[in-house]
């Protein structure tokens, strides 16, 4: 099926990607794409760089699961020009990584980390999630400790997220295993927003956390080490998506791919694009999720962009809703912008219906 999908992935390429666009970020996922040959994934972006001008010092990341990788991967990667690497840890805790079914051991996420240090990287991300089966403030202080003592360059913060269907979902279901009630994943969050920025690590993002010392090695030397990549999402730029079930957004349109991955390579063998959904983003609808999305960013949307954008200034936008919010101590003005509190974090749902409603 790999060279079958490769073809048809190539012809997607050639359709988008031209001489004239600049790549700032690129990002390998969507799953475990490292299920891939590792000089297939090296050969796509040779062909990226072929078709597109990948700027210098572009941020390039593949996801992995930790315990997947060899050392001869970790070189081909990056020697292919990947600079960041992203592996699922989920937990510092062999229980509940049995509980969420990874196949892999906390030991072998720390091997994995060393192999990549070993090999060259300097920055890597470990996703971590809380709030799982049985698990108490105290056992998530533990992962997160022993996340920090493995010096990774970022960490992804997410609140366990039950999906329908899953095996998850029917043993929570049937009472063979208990989620923390809300409270206690309200406490896991907030730990989130204390201990690591008391340990060097910035909240850029409701979830996700950057070092920001110095890097490792270096005499004194500062470096970004924040997702730019995810940082594009959040701050309302145009990105492409490429392969089944992947989304884009450019120039006001957005569009989805099929996610069967027979009917994504019979479109393109066809000459067709495996498109699943279009959608024209009405006015109304992208300043609306150009401030959900900021919000979602410690320092809140831009509102210099917003204004060119659209003419108007957030607070012509959003009006008197945000003084009840502001009131409540779920929202703060700062700079022009508005920024979420910790407070507001926790019910940010909540908080977005209430300020865009009306643009929705």
């Amino acid at each position: 099926m790999f060279p079958v999908y490769l073809e048809a992935l190539d012809l997607e390429m050639k359709h988008y990607l031209n001489s004239g666009m600049k790549l700032a970020t690129i990002f390998i996922g969507g799953g475990t794409p490292t299920i891939l040959p590792a000089g297939a994934i090296t050969g796509i972006l040779e062909k990226v760089r072929a078709l597109a001008k990948v700027l210098p010092g572009a941020e390039i990341t593949i996801e992995a699961n930790p315990g997947s990788l060899t050392d001869e991967q970790l070189a081909l990667f990056l020697e292919a020009g990947i600079n960041r690497l992203s592996l699922g840890a989920q937990s510092g805790q062999d229980t509940f990584l049995k509980t969420l079914g990874r196949p892999h051991t906390v030991g072998e996420v720390e091997k994995t980390v060393v192999a990549a240090r070993n090999a060259g990287f300097t920055n890597i991300n470990l996703d971590l999630i809380y709030g799982l089966p049985g698990e108490t403030l105290e056992d998530w202080g533990r992962t997160l400790k022993w996340a920090v003592s493995l010096g990774p360059q970022h960490l992804s913060c997410y609140g366990l997220q039950v999906e329908a269907g899953t095996p998850l979902a029917r043993l929570v279901k049937e009472g063979m295993l208990t989620l923390p009630d809300d409270d206690e994943v309200s406490e896991m969050f907030l730990l989130n927003t204390d201990f690591l920025p008391a340990v060097g690590y910035h909240q850029y993002e409701i979830s996700n956390f950057a070092w920001c010392g110095c890097s490792p090695g270096a005499k004194g030397e500062t470096k970004d080490y924040h997702c730019q990549h995810n940082l594009y999402y959040w701050k309302y730029r145009d990105y492409l998506g490429l392969g089944p079930d992947a989304y884009s957004c450019f120039s006001g349109k957005r569009w989805a791919n099929l996610r069967d991955l027979d009917l994504y390579i019979k479109e393109l063998n066809e000459g067709k694009l495996p498109v699943a959904a279009r959608e024209r983003i009405s006015r109304q609808k992208g300043m609306a999720e150009f401030i959900m999305l900021g919000l979602r960013l410690t320092e809140g949307p831009d509102p210099v962009i917003f204004k060119e954008r659209w003419g108007s200034s957030l607070e012509e936008v959003l009006g008197s809703r945000v003084k009840p919010l502001i009131a409540g101590g779920f929202l703060r003005q700062k700079q022009g912008t508005y920024q979420l509190t910790p407070e507001g974090m926790l019910v940010s749902n909540k908080v977005l219906t209430e300020l865009l409603a009306p643009l929705l």
